[in-house]
C-alpha cells in the first residue's frame, strides 16, 4: 500500500498519460513546485497509513525501518520491471523510489 501513493501522487499531477494504449492523451507535466508539493502528500499519506495501521491493531511499521524499507525496494524493483515492460511512460514513479531507497534517505512514513 506504501507504494501507491507515489502513483496517486504522480497521476494527480498529470504525469501519466491517460486512456488505453494507443488512445491516450498527452498529459502536461507539473513543474517542480507541484511536483514536491505531490512528494510531500506522498510522504504524509504514509505516515497517516502506519498510523492507522497501528491504530487498528497492527505492529508499528515504523519500528523496523530497515525491514520496512527493504520490503519497499522490493516492491519498486518489482514495480520497475512491471512498467518497463508494460507501461514505459510509467517508470519514472517506481525508478524514483529505487533511486531514493539506495541513496539511503530513510523512510519517510
Amino acid at each position: 500500500m506504501l507504494r501507491s501513493f507515489d502513483y496517486a501522487a504522480h497521476h494527480a499531477l498529470g504525469e501519466i498519460p491517460r486512456g488505453p494504449p494507443g488512445e491516450q492523451t498527452t498529459a502536461i507535466r507539473a513543474g517542480p513546485r507541484m511536483a514536491r508539493r505531490a512528494s510531500a502528500w506522498a510522504v504524509h499519506s504514509r505516515r497517516a497509513f502506519c498510523a492507522g495501521y497501528t491504530a487498528a491493531g497492527g505492529q508499528q511499521p515504523r519500528t523496523s525501518p530497515v525491514l520496512l524499507r527493504a520490503f519497499e525496494a522490493d516492491k519498486a524493483v518489482y514495480e520497475a520491471l512491471y512498467e518497463a515492460r508494460n507501461r514505459p511512460d510509467w517508470l519514472p514513479i517506481p525508478l524514483a523510489a529505487v533511486r531514493r531507497l539506495a541513496h539511503g534517505s530513510r523512510f519517510v512514513g
